[in-house]
């Protein structure tokens, strides 16, 4: 089965909207954005869309692509303490010269709708995180709409990068799955993705999945992009969905369901701090 993402992404949207109705308040998305790139403006005005969608106000704050990492911290830090914004996300990739972990640090963790920052990874990690990193998000609402249980199950990510990789992992960990990670080049792949029932694959290498690398019935997450004449691809050859109990294309797959769990975070946040000024 191939997933729908937009479709999945459609619904989690109005149930995030109801419940930021509920809340009664108005809620705000701080977007920092370095330089400008096409890309990025992209990302940006998807963010955007979704925002009109669920009721989030916008706010963009803009960066000279020269500026430096401490000023940049200073900059975003100032972001966080504004009391105005319900969220904060510093929009990547960052230009090379600056420290990008550095600046995702600056985020307090009641605003990290990304849980980018080494303190929301850590609380994450421990299983104390009130919000879950929107890729995972993105994987586990699939699991979930499609009953896929992973306890037990043996599962091999591709990449251990900081979006898709590292909080998989660590969600999977969680639901008691057996996981491996490959994060280097390896002789033979090939090898460990037969053996594997679940497969999330965020490499940002065109065509490293071929359908011949897989066993019958495999779940083929392709969190991966990259680009090709143009356009959008993924690390998975299309016809990997021939074999695959769930595949999720590029574009339409997981994507579209990350940027909704993003807005299911500053809901979730918000509504932890209304709770507190409550009480």
């Amino acid at each position: 089965m191939i997933i729908d993402g937009k479709s999945i992404a459609e619904a989690l949207n109005k149930r995030v909207a109801r419940y930021i109705t509920s809340l009664g308040v108005p809620l705000t998305l701080g977007i920092v954005v370095v330089g400008s790139d096409p890309v990025i403006d992209s990302f940006v005005r998807i963010k955007k869309r979704v925002a009109g969608e669920v009721g989030v106000n916008l706010s963009e704050f803009h960066f000279s692509e020269t500026i430096d990492t401490e000023t940049l911290v200073r900059e975003v830090t100032k972001l966080s303490a504004n009391e105005t914004l319900d969220g904060l996300i510093v929009q990547l990739p960052l230009p090379p010269h600056i420290v990008a972990q550095t600046v995702l640090n600056a985020v307090v963790i009641d605003k990290d709708v990304d849980m980018l920052s080494h303190e929301a990874a850590a609380r994450f990690s421990q299983g104390s995180a009130k919000t879950i990193p929107p890729v995972a998000g993105a994987i586990q609402e699939i699991f979930e709409l499609h009953n896929i249980s992973v306890g037990g199950k043996d599962v091999l990510i591709l990449g251990h990068g900081r979006l898709v990789g590292a909080p998989a992992a660590l969600l999977l960990r969680h639901n008691h799955a057996h996981v491996t990670v490959v994060d280097k080049e390896v002789k033979r792949l090939s090898s460990l993705t037969r053996e594997a029932d679940i497969i999330i694959s965020g490499v940002g290498q065109q065509g490293i999945l071929v359908p011949e690398m897989l066993k019958k019935g495999v779940v083929l997450i392709d969190a991966g992009t990259s680009e090709d004449g143009g356009k959008i691809v993924g690390d998975a050859d299309p016809r990997c969905a021939d074999v695959s109990l769930l595949f999720t294309p590029v574009p339409g797959g997981v994507g579209p369901i990350t940027v909704s769990m993003i807005f299911k975070n500053i809901s979730i946040l918000a509504a932890q701090r209304l709770d507190r000024k409550a009480n």
